[in-house]
């Protein structure tokens, strides 16, 4: 492709998508960040290209502007910048394309659907769904020509859909990681090997995968055990950690409960 391209944003999103990008024909001529030396390591990642904390700074002449930021400074971002002419995508699951009318007429969307986190194995970019949206039907075009250019799983979505889907994210990863994170502390807390849990959680998403959730589910709850209930909740109220997540049990308990319903 051969186009210059500006990344603004030095989080795990860009840590990982910048080179994919970057091997699909991408430029990268410059890496913005707010905190300096952020920059300078996404910059070293990316063969050392310039690098810089100042907006007012930011190189004008390329022809691509990736804004891989948090939801709050693309807020920002766009108060402050100007690209008139330029295409400017940016990758979050729950801002509109519309948010990026102030910075450029050219706009667009492309959310990897991942979890990304730089002290991590990075995820196969290649079965990780890209879901576009763009403003015009050009700037939609070089979308997915570079979005198919590192996945095989691309999709149009408008700001409505891709909010569904970020929500459902929501629950599938940040959410079941801190039930992960309750069982690990309590596992911690008693010197136990949070790994005798891995074969039931492999299992769960094996299951979670090939029938509807809600069919899958067991336990005490949807067996309505009151008895093994109101022990567990009486040992959380007892435990150190558990504490911690005794109103989460009860919560997700009753939620159980009423889908029974």
């Amino acid at each position: 492709m051969g186009m210059k391209a500006v990344i603004l944003g030095s989080g795990n999103v860009a840590w990982h998508i910048a080179p994919a990008l970057r091997s699909a024909g991408l430029e990268w001529v410059q890496v913005y960040s707010r905190t300096l030396p952020h920059a300078e390591s996404l910059s070293r990642r990316l063969g050392g290209v310039p690098f810089t904390d100042s907006l007012e700074a930011i190189d004008r002449t390329a022809d691509f502007y990736l804004l891989a930021v948090s939801d709050g400074a693309l807020a920002e971002l766009a108060k402050n910048l100007r690209l008139p002419g330029k295409t400017v995508t940016h990758v979050a699951g729950s801002v509109p394309v519309s948010a990026l009318q102030p910075v450029s007429e050219h706009g667009g969307v492309m959310y990897f659907f991942q979890t990304f986190s730089k002290d991590a194995p990075a995820p196969d970019l290649r079965q990780t769904p890209v879901c576009l949206e763009a403003s015009d039907p050009a700037t939609a075009r070089l979308l997915e020509n570079l979005a198919r250019s590192v996945s095989e799983k691309v999709c149009f979505l408008n700001s409505q859909q891709r909010q569904t889907l970020h929500i459902g994210g929501v629950f599938v990863n940040n959410y079941v990681n801190l039930m992960y994170t309750a069982a690990f502390d309590l596992f911690n807390e008693k010197g136990m090997d949070f790994s005798l849990l891995y074969p039931l959680m492999d299992q769960t998403l094996r299951k979670a995968m090939r029938m509807p959730p809600a069919q899958a589910q067991t336990g005490p709850a949807v067996r309505g055990d009151e008895q093994v209930l109101r022990n567990h909740l009486q040992y959380l109220s007892e435990s150190r950690q558990g504490k911690k997540y005794l109103e989460v049990y009860r919560l997700l308990c009753q939620a159980i409960q009423n889908g029974k319903q």
